[in-house]
């Protein structure tokens, strides 16, 4: 008597061969198309760039850059470096915004600048907002290090072009896609900005004051709300955490979040870099987000569910220092960067458990910046601006990651990563 395999026994069968062919490729992919967006900040990287005498070369050689990763399920990375046309620095939330077609990334610049990057000497030409002509705003390259503005790039074309650039009278750290999918926020330390994406060139549709100092920010996702991090780095007072609503095309101030008094933490002066939960419950706040070898800082958590929302919460001396966040779509795992050169790391955080906890930490290149999960959570992007690359780590069940051989090289001094969808042009009919 003849056996047959059950229907059943067939597909997981071919399942399993399709999930072998794919471990088997000699290639990072990815189950969708995507695209990774570095930004990189070449004064980063000078300030780790040494002579013979082991001291700092102070004449700036590393250009700024960007680099864009495409990744699939059925062929190896496809990644471009261009130079000399988009400024960038380090200083704030470590992303960027992507169009939610995935054809136009955004990238702030500001001329705000550490004690130790201010004795950098800058090459000949241009570097303030007043060294600039309507012609070189318009030109194909754009080199000035000190200038407040905001570049468009068309991701849609093979070499990437800068199709728009905006000056700021303020200096924006920060832009971020509106969830609506037709707008993006810019914070500036005086202002915030909306603008449109109409014709490839960005349209200013409202501006908002705000006294409370530098911004990074994060919206929430029904995109009616937005919490920031604000004030002035490094100046020996601590850091505030502003509440907002997003009414139309304005920003309103609505209350400034306190620490609970039965919580064991406090912000400090360098309490900078936030971010909100898929679910819009809660945010993440990054205690100390600069003075590296100081201590282990903490993780602060606030309660986005109350009208007046407060910091409740706090996970204790997770790191030297951390940077940014990335929720896993699980609900159930977070993972935060650090800081530290030698000493540095990922920390996985169990968001699921009351209260929220640490559950190990794994190593990482040094000073890890923007950290993203792939849609269907199957791997996480780690970016190192001093290693100049992006790290993989593949998702095992639940909570476990594990560190990928193979990553995937940036310009040098990468400062932020944003992942969006691979562009794909309308068809015509």
């Amino acid at each position: 008597m003849k056996s047959y395999p059950t229907m059943t026994t067939v597909l997981i069968s071919l399942c399993f061969v399709s999930s072998m062919e794919a471990e088997e490729r000699p290639y990072l992919t990815t189950q969708s198309p995507i695209t990774l967006f570095s930004t990189n900040d070449g004064e980063f990287n000078q300030v780790h760039l040494v002579n013979d005498e082991n001291t700092t070369e102070w004449e700036l050689k590393t250009r700024d850059s960007f680099t864009v990763i495409q990744l699939g399920p059925d062929h190896p990375p496809i990644i471009k470096t261009v130079y000399d046309t988009v400024p960038c620095y380090i200083a704030g939330t470590p992303t960027m915004a992507m169009s939610q077609d995935g054809r136009y990334a955004l990238v702030a610049n500001h001329s705000w600048r550490t004690p130790s990057r201010q004795k950098l000497k800058f090459l000949p030409g241009p570097q303030t907002n007043a060294d600039l002509t309507p012609e070189m705003l318009r030109g194909p390259t754009m080199t000035a290090q000190l200038v407040n503005m905001l570049s468009l790039i068309d991701l849609s074309k093979p070499d990437f072009p800068v199709v728009d650039r905006v000056l700021f009278d303020d200096r924006p750290m920060h832009v971020l896609a509106h969830p609506d999918g037709e707008r993006f926020v810019t914070g500036g330390d005086e202002n915030f900005y909306l603008h449109r994406i109409e014709n490839g060139k960005l349209v200013e549709v409202g501006r908002s004051s705000q006294p409370h100092g530098f911004a990074c920010f994060w919206i929430h996702p029904q995109g009616h709300r937005l919490i920031a991090t604000q004030g002035e780095p490094l100046s020996d007072r601590p850091a505030t955490v502003q509440w907002y609503a997003i009414d139309g095309n304005r920003i309103e101030h609505l209350s400034q979040m306190e620490v609970a008094p039965e919580v064991p933490s406090e912000l400090l002066e360098t309490s900078f870099i936030l971010r909100i939960s898929p679910d819009g419950k809660y945010a993440l706040i990054c205690q100390r987000s600069m003075n590296n070898g100081t201590d282990h800082s903490d993780i602060l958590i606030a309660d986005l569910t109350r009208e007046k929302p407060v910091i409740n919460a706090v996970i204790p001396q997770v790191s030297d220092g951390s940077e940014s966040f990335a929720f896993h779509p699980n609900g159930k795992m977070a993972v935060a960067t650090a800081l530290h050169e030698s000493h540095n790391c990922i920390a996985v955080l169990d968001m699921a458990s009351a209260p929220p906890r640490l559950l190990y930490t794994l190593d990482a290149k040094p000073k890890s910046q923007g950290i993203e999960f792939t849609p269907e959570g199957d791997r996480l992007f780690v970016g190192s601006p001093t290693a100049g690359r992006i790290e993989v780590f593949d998702v095992v069940g639940d909570y476990e990651l594990r560190k990928n051989p193979k990553f995937l090289n940036v310009g040098f001094g990468h400062n932020s990563l944003t992942i969006g969808p691979r562009y794909q042009p309308k068809e015509t009919k």
